[in-house]
Order: structure tokens, then C-alpha cells, then sequence
């Protein structure tokens, strides 16, 4: 948001660089729960984290008392499908909840052109719900935000990943409500039923939806699905008694097995790529510590930093590394060879190399592993006399040089 934005003054500390995440020009300034609110993208400045703050504006319902009561519920419910609920309190006569952001997802009814979901797809969102209310469920709450508004979604060319969000807020503004807790878990059960038919259609079904419209979306999925998916929404969506979610999940044990199975193979995707930048790391270290050995210029009548000194074979690795040329004297940019010898060093092979001088008078056989032996060697000299970063930094503060 622009700096002199009037809506900055609506973010508490220690929460800034506010960015506003509802659409533009809304018609109704009322939230999908019934009041006047606000959502921001904001960033901590304990932690440095990004988060998602809702300022409810109004309410007179919630005291710091219910707010405390609240977060103690919902703070501890860790899922990977659950936006966890970081903080709920009173501040400027508003009721903030602040949420984890999620990065790359939207709600399923921001995406502009919603796509015919596959029915593996379908079973494979409903296997990760079934987790989220399996999880939440036994911890003695409640879900109350299961439709399309409050879902979040990631999408792409492998899978479908399903977030649950503003948990914790219907505690809170409902605080005083008289069902039971069966009853709240039976009728999260009913709104799953709906849930799905909603991700099936593109429509978001609740419990105020006419019957037309109801009965439509039924007739869609009876076309397009199996009688085991539409068997299934009916089960839950029509029933005065659904199945717990225990018995849920005994039903689909053999369809959360594959899920699981799909997991498995996305963490081994994820693990290997990690590997990579792994991999790319440890070449910049090697890199930073030839960066700070060779050539110093405060250590040039040292003998060990000089040309004719023990570090002399760094300079003639560096050069052999990064300045070979042909034998016509142009540069040869061949980034296999700097890689192949880079991980040879960082392995320390005993593959022998030679080193030559640029004048082509001095040559020099040995392996990376004495290379690397010296390059450890002379780092952690340079380090033991160096100045620590603290003291710089005091330094820094008081105005002197370096």
C-alpha cells in the first residue's frame, strides 16, 4: 500500500508493511462472517515473518478474556492442510486474528476460470480434508469455515494441494453459542458433504443454497462422476446423522493409502531437488574461501601470502579453475570443467592435476586433496587473526573506520 495510506493506522505493532489482500472496490465492506472487516498481508517485526491479519471492526461480543480462550484452542493445531492461527486479541476497539501465510495459493473462488477437476484429483482433495478434520476433530473443536470461501488452494501440473483457513474466527464471534461440540462436528460433516460437491461444480454450495441450485449440481456430478463419489457426498450432505469422521476414514482407507503414496513420491521430488541447491552450496562455500585467501594485499610481504609462499598453489588452482585458455590465447568458459573441479576439491580426491604458472615457467603436480588441505589451512589462519563481526559492527555505530 502507498505510505500515506489511511489504512496503515489500522495495523497494530508490531505488524508493518502492511499490504491489503481483498479485492478491489468491494461492494460489501462485510466479510464472508457477517461483519465489517479487513484482511492484510503484514510482516512481524520480532520475527520477520509474513502472516495474514483480519481486523474485525464492531464487535462487542469479544473481550481480551474470549480472545485468550481462543488462541489457547487453536494455537497448538499443527497440519500441513491448516493456516494455524498465531494470535487473536483486542486492540482499536477491533478484533484482530492473525493466521499463517501461505504463499501461492488463493481461495477457491478467486481463480477465475475454475477447471474440471479429474475424480482421482477429487479424492485426492478429499483425503487431505479428511486429515484436517481428522486432526482438528481430535483435538475437541471444531472446523465451522469448511466451504469454498475459507479454502485455500495450490495448484499445479502434478496435484492439487488443499488449506483450510480462518480457523478460530466463528470461536470467537460466536463465543456464546449454545451447541454442543457433537453438534458442531456432525454439521462439519454435512458441510463436507457439501464441500465436495462445491470443488466438483465450481459452486459454493452451503447450507442457505436453494434447492434448484442443489439439486443442479447433484445432477452434474451424476453425469460426470462415478456413483461411489456421488454415494459418497450424499452420505454426508443429506444425512441428520453423518458418519464421524472416524468412520469416514475407515471407508476411504484404501484411497488414503494412495494419497499417501503420492506424498511419498512428491517429498522424494522435493528431497532431490533440495539435494541440488545443496550441492550448489558447498560450491559457494569453496568459492567464498578462495575469495577471501587469494591475494591479499595487507599480507604481500608475508612470505606464506606471497607468490613464492605455501598459498602460491591457491593462486595457480584459481587460475586453473577460471583462466585456462587455448593455444591461440583465447578464454576457455567451460563451466563443466569449473563444476568437475570444484567438486573434486570439496570431495578432496586424490586425482593429481597440474598447476602452471601464467608465464608458463613454473609447474606444479598435485591433488585436490593437498589443495584442499591448503585452502583449510590458510582459511582458518586468516580467520583466527581476523576482527570479529561484532566489533565491526560497534565500530559502525560509533563512526570510526574499519
Amino acid at each position: 500500500m502507498d505510505p500515506s495510506d489511511p489504512r496503515h493506522k489500522a495495523i497494530p505493532l508490531p505488524y508493518c508493511n502492511a499490504f491489503c489482500l481483498d479485492p478491489p472496490n468491494p461492494q460489501n465492506s462485510r466479510s464472508s462472517f457477517g461483519y465489517p472487516a479487513a484482511t492484510f498481508q503484514v510482516v512481524n517485526r520480532d520475527d520477520g515473518h509474513l502472516y495474514c491479519l483480519r481486523r474485525f471492526d464492531n464487535i462487542k461480543s469479544v473481550n481480551p478474556k474470549i480472545a485468550s480462550t481462543v488462541l489457547e484452542q487453536w494455537a497448538s493445531i499443527e497440519h500441513p492442510g491448516i493456516a494455524t492461527l498465531h494470535q487473536c486479541f483486542v486492540s482499536q476497539r477491533a478484533v484482530f486474528f492473525v493466521h499463517q501465510y501461505i504463499p501461492g495459493t488463493r481461495s477457491f473462488l478467486q481463480v477465475a476460470n475454475p477447471p474440471t477437476l479429474s475424480e482421482p484429483v477429487i479424492w485426492s482433495a478429499i483425503c487431505q480434508m479428511v486429515t484436517v478434520i481428522r486432526r482438528v476433530h481430535g483435538a475437541r473443536l471444531a472446523l465451522r469455515t469448511l466451504d469454498l470461501r475459507h479454502t485455500l488452494i495450490q495448484m499445479d501440473a502434478l496435484r492439487l494441494r488443499i488449506f483450510v483457513n480462518c480457523l478460530g474466527i466463528v470461536d470467537a464471534l460466536e463465543y456464546e453459542s449454545r451447541k454442543s461440540l457433537q453438534e458442531l462436528q456432525a454439521e462439519d460433516m454435512r458441510n463436507f458433504g457439501r464441500w465436495i460437491l462445491s470443488i466438483v461444480t465450481g459452486t459454493n454450495i452451503t447450507i442457505s443454497t436453494d434447492p434448484q441450485t442443489l439439486q443442479n449440481c447433484e445432477r452434474y456430478c451424476m453425469q460426470n462422476y462415478s456413483r461411489e463419489l456421488r454415494h459418497f457426498i450424499l452420505t454426508l450432505s443429506r444425512s441428520q446423522n453423518p458418519p464421524s469422521i472416524l468412520d469416514v476414514s475407515r471407508a476411504l482407507s484404501g484411497r488414503l493409502m494412495d494419497e499417501l503414496d503420492s506424498t511419498q513420491l512428491s517429498l522424494m521430488r522435493t528431497e532431490k531437488a533440495l539435494s541440488g541447491e545443496y550441492e550448489s552450496g558447498r560450491a559457494l562455500r569453496l568459492l567464498l574461501k578462495l575469495g577471501f585467501v587469494n591475494e591479499r594485499p595487507e599480507n604481500g610481504a608475508n612470505r606464506r601470502w606471497s607468490q613464492s609462499g605455501d598459498c602460491y598453489v591457491l593462486t595457480l588452482f584459481r587460475d586453473y579453475v577460471f583462466h585456462q585458455a587455448d593455444g591461440a590465447g583465447n578464454p576457455v568458459m567451460d563451466l563443466g570443467h569449473v563444476v568437475t573441479a570444484l567438486n573434486k576439491l570439496d570431495a578432496a580426491d586424490e586425482e593429481k592435476i597440474v598447476l602452471s604458472s601464467r608465464d608458463g615457467k613454473s609447474l606444479m603436480v598435485v591433488s585436490y586433496a593437498d589443495v584442499a588441505r591448503c585452502l583449510d589451512s590458510t582459511y582458518h589462519e586468516l580467520c583466527s587473526g581476523s576482527t570479529p563481526p561484532q566489533a565491526l559492527q560497534r565500530r559502525q555505530q560509533q563512526g570510526q573506520p574499519y
